[in-house]
């Protein structure tokens, strides 16, 4: 009884806390959709290391770890070292793409590559994936609230998703991003130092003697290494590099300073997922010691927590709680940038800020109290329902690694893939118990990849960028760019944040962008880095280019960038730092600038060695002394 009352208590003061701050967050930094989607791009390496980790730790996977540490010994980390490889993946390919392409959304990204029909058709799987994710976050967290707490799972599962509906639509990504702060680190000490570190003082490392033949031996345990099911190694691996090429993670990207920050913060995304496999399996191994005969391996945390000290648990059934709390605050507000980017921007043609703000608001309610009924009336149980949404998402690996590299697809390719992935699920998932025998994603894998590239091969569409007559000048846009990259903005994040203001009035998207730049390359302007990989997204004028450029900037800016490589903006921005330390946001609102066009100056600034970026929150700016020193002799 004593035990309940503090799992209660602890529960309830640890909600209304969460709630309070998100509140206060999103008040102080969320004024616009952009902040609400993004957080204005102005997230460091811990943030984004951090917000990456807690849907790693989640109030799903979470119990996964220990219950697969219980069953096969050492070999159970490898379910969150699947996750980890697939970090590591993302890491080395995707992750720094994702922000570079200087795009909100994935599919703004897609839509450049395979028109209108693919964005849309992607926009479904995207819904449909963080949907069921969020889905089983909540049916599991639910059942482990609902047994602690003593209420129903239906209760249980509306509590978790109300919650965490309402923080978000307080603040959006500021919001989740605060809260996640708090909520891993809760969780990483509690369940993944506080926890292990009880267990060794008072029972020593767990003995092999006492568990299973192999349950110590590195780096497998008892765990099947090649299996086309759940679990394996093999299939663990698979199953991960579905999960992290899903569009919380291209949020978590696209909300960062810089191409460095993104690296710097996978970086230690993989570290995370590594060291709390290896803890969270050893954990799995204490129970099994200690309680050798549960009659499930998914009590085995549940059990753990009955013979621990009560303050212990009711600790980690509160970490149990943030981390649900952590992984799907990002699925929703990344379900939500659809929501405003897809449809309110795109398809409306919404321009006014503050009812884009709205619909960012009301699209997280609704959105996450559908996937509260979603949770509530699924009944083939919480396996299923994160197999389903990893197998809605499995094309986007297909449609990242074709957009990155091979280049093959087109838009009927790209509609087509998503049909026949979708059917798949439907088919192997829903209308048949063939998922027991092969794990969906050995299938839709293959599928979608070979009905992408056999379907854009017979559908081969003609080149339609179209040249600019050789003596006319370049659209408005492409003005507008190529005097962005002649200012030193050279790949597509750089010009789609320095011309953030412009493209909201002209109702443009990263798409957008990226046709034209296609124009002004095949028309002499600029020249791209190479063809593929993340160099496709950066460029340099030819001297048509720079001729034209030269054309559209003042003759003062056109001396300071031959000097100095800075234009007055810049000098400007320089100067209204006055030696002091400000915070960025503050002189966005001071100029009435978005964020993340400001951001871009000081990025470029940050490059030319003249100012420098500090803070691990809010980002703050100030002079080097070679600023300084350019500041004194331009005055």
């Amino acid at each position: 009884m004593a035990g309940s009352s503090w799992m209660v208590g602890v529960t309830i003061i640890y909600i209304l806390a969460m709630i309070v701050l998100s509140w206060w967050v999103g008040k102080k930094t969320t004024s616009n959709e952009t902040e609400f989607m993004i957080g204005g791009r102005e997230f460091t390496p811990l943030m984004t290391a951090v917000g990456n980790g807690s849907i790693l730790i989640s109030g799903g996977y979470l119990p996964g770890i220990v219950m697969y540490g219980y069953m096969f010994g050492v070999g159970g980390m490898w379910f969150y070292l699947g996750w980890g490889t697939g970090a590591l993946v993302a890491l080395l390919l995707w992750a720094g793409f994702w922000r570079t392409s200087g795009a909100v959304t994935p599919t703004e990204w897609f839509e450049y590559r395979y028109g209108r029909g693919g964005r849309l058709a992607i926009t479904v799987v995207i819904l449909l994936a963080s949907l069921a994710i969020l889905g089983w976050q909540y049916v599991g967290s639910g059942g482990i609230l609902a047994g602690a707490l003593g209420i129903s799972t239906p209760a249980a599962i509306a509590i978790v998703g109300i919650v965490v509906t309402l923080y978000v639509a307080l603040g959006g990504i500021w919001a989740a991003t605060a809260t996640d702060l708090v909520q891993f680190t809760w969780v990483f000490l509690v369940v993944f130092v506080a926890l292990p570190l009880y267990l060794l003082i008072n029972h020593g490392m767990p003995d092999a003697a006492q568990l299973p033949a192999n349950f110590t031996s590195w780096p497998f345990g008892t765990l099947t290494v090649v299996k086309f099911i759940v679990p394996s190694v093999l299939t663990f691996l698979l199953m991960h590099q579905s999960l992290l090429n899903q569009s919380p993670y291209w949020a978590r990207s696209a909300g960062t300073r810089s191409l460095k920050v993104v690296q710097k913060g996978w970086i230690w995304t993989v570290i995370i997922a590594y060291s709390t496999g290896i803890v969270g399996a050893y954990i799995g191994m204490w129970t099994r010691q200690l309680i050798p005969n549960l009659e499930s391996a998914n009590l085995a945390l549940g059990a753990l927590l009955n013979i621990i000290p009560v303050p212990l648990a009711a600790l980690v059934m509160a970490g149990i709680m943030a981390a649900t709390m952590s992984t799907s605050d990002i699925y929703l507000v990344s379900g939500v940038n659809q929501l405003v980017r897809d449809i309110a921007q795109y398809y409306l043609k919404i321009k006014d800020s503050v009812k884009l703000l709205n619909w960012a608001k009301w699209g997280t309610v609704i959105y996450g109290m559908t996937a509260v009924i979603f949770a509530i009336v699924w009944t083939r149980g919480l396996g299923l329902l994160f197999a389903f949404g990893t197998g809605i998402g499995a094309p986007l690996f297909i449609f990242y690694l074709d957009s990155w590299w091979l280049k093959i697809g087109n838009g009927k390719g790209a509609v087509a893939s998503v049909i026949a992935s979708l059917g798949t699920v439907l088919y192997w998932e829903i209308l048949t118990t063939n998922y027991q025998n092969v794990h969906t994603l050995w299938l839709v894998f293959p599928i979608s990849f070979i009905t992408l590239v056999v379907v854009s091969l017979l559908t081969k569409e003609k080149d339609t960028v179209k040249v600019i007559p050789e003596g006319s000048s370049p659209s408005q846009l492409g003005v507008q760019l190529l005097v962005a990259i002649m200012k030193g903005y050279n790949n597509t994040a750089a010009m789609t944040n320095i011309l953030s203001t412009y493209s909201f009035e002209k109702e443009l998207q990263a798409a957008d962008v990226h046709r034209e730049l296609d124009v002004l390359e095949k028309s002499g302007f600029v020249t791209r880095e190479r063809e593929r990989g993340i160099k496709q997204l950066f460029f340099s004028l030819t001297e048509k280019g720079e001729k034209e450029a030269l054309k559209h900037i003042p003759e003062k800016d056109a001396q300071l960038l031959s000097k100095d490589q800075i234009d007055s903006r810049g000098l400007e921005f320089m100067r209204s730092l006055k030696n002091d330390r400000v915070a960025l946001h503050q002189l966005a609102e001071q100029q009435r600038t978005p964020m993340i066009e400001l951001g871009a100056v000081a990025e470029r600034l940050t490059e030319l060695e003249l100012v420098e970026i500090v803070g691990q929150g809010r980002i703050y700016v100030q002079l080097t002394e070679k600023g300084k020193r350019l500041v004194e002799a331009s005055a």
